[in-house]
């Protein structure tokens, strides 16, 4: 079965969860500002650039779940406070 990729909604409520600014996730994702805003926004992108960010938020514990949720596990949550 393919990898699920989240939702516009699940990266929001990721990055809000672990306390991120738009500006760090997307320069820990490699992705500019506005292409992460875009995917907050509507989705509107690759499937490459969303499971690149969606990599990054896994790492950092969150977990993505097939009801539309997410949730964070763990101690790893240095993303950005460096």
């Amino acid at each position: 079965m393919a990898a699920m990729l989240i939702t516009a909604s699940q990266c929001r409520m990721a990055r809000a969860a672990l306390g991120l600014t738009l500006r760090e996730l997307a320069g820990a994702a490699g992705v500019s500002v506005n292409t992460l805003s875009r995917i907050e926004s509507c989705g509107n992108v690759t499937s490459r650039t969303l499971a690149k960010v969606q990599q990054i938020l896994a790492q950092q514990g969150v977990v993505f779940r097939r009801d539309g949720s997410v949730g964070v596990q763990g101690p790893e949550r240095a993303l950005g406070k460096a």
